[in-house]
């Protein structure tokens, strides 16, 4: 590579600068000068480097032309929505700009640093408060999922003790029935504890049951 054909510190070759480059050149040179240029025309701006040699020498016959081009090319790197900002017009009022340049001046920034920071922070509140109103509402729905399953836990269990109580509701039907005008023995408390209790036990076994399977069964959706 000669001399002429090495890179230019401030022309990039990536993101096709040095083709706006080429053409930023093309449309500022008549016909006649673009001739007296090196190469073939077809040549002068088809690389990189071919670039750069017709701008070596544009730069010593035309430094003007290059010291404009420079300055066009750090204006379109600014503009560049690569280079992460993107120019953006709106008009405020008097005592708005004089509200904004105060600020500026107290942190020692400058007005579009001010906004900048402003808008920040308001989109850092409002994400702030979209979070707790998605975790109120995960909350509310995980408490409604909650009574949901006590809900239905309860339901079982009575229907549990209604079927009990249905049972024995027969069996005492049975009796009257078949002995309409019969009194039932006389028995002590004692005998009628011995009876009832067992059948007591049953029922709470069976509710005891079914709380327990519910508990468990929730604490594996939670």
């Amino acid at each position: 590579m000669s001399e002429n054909e090495k890179s230019l510190k401030w022309l990039r070759k990536q993101d096709d600068e040095w083709e706006w480059a080429a053409n930023y050149l093309r449309k500022r040179l008549d016909a006649r000068y673009l001739e007296s240029l090196d190469g073939h025309v077809f040549d002068r701006f088809s690389s990189y480097e071919n670039t750069v040699v017709a701008i070596r020498q544009i730069q010593e016959d035309r430094p003007g032309l290059v010291i404009k081009l420079q300055g066009a090319i750090r204006q379109r790197r600014y503009r560049s929505d690569s280079n992460g900002r993107k120019p953006l017009t709106f008009t405020l009022g008097k005592e708005t700009i004089t509200k904004l340049r105060s600020i500026a001046k107290r942190y020692n920034a400058n007005e579009t640093a001010v906004i900048a920071s402003l808008v920040e922070r308001e989109g850092q509140a409002a994400e702030v408060e979209r979070n707790y109103e998605k975790q109120l509402k995960e909350s509310v729905s995980r408490e409604r999922k909650i009574a949901g399953q006590v809900a239905a836990s309860l339901t079982a269990q009575r229907d549990e003790a209604l079927k009990h109580a249905e049972r024995y509701l027969k069996l005492l039907s049975r009796w009257e029935l078949m002995w309409p005008d019969e009194k039932p023995p006389t028995a002590s408390d004692e005998d009628i504890a011995g009876l009832v209790e067992p059948r007591m036990k049953d029922l709470k076994d069976a509710i005891g049951y079914i709380a327990f399977r519910d508990d468990l069964t929730n604490e594996r959706s939670t």
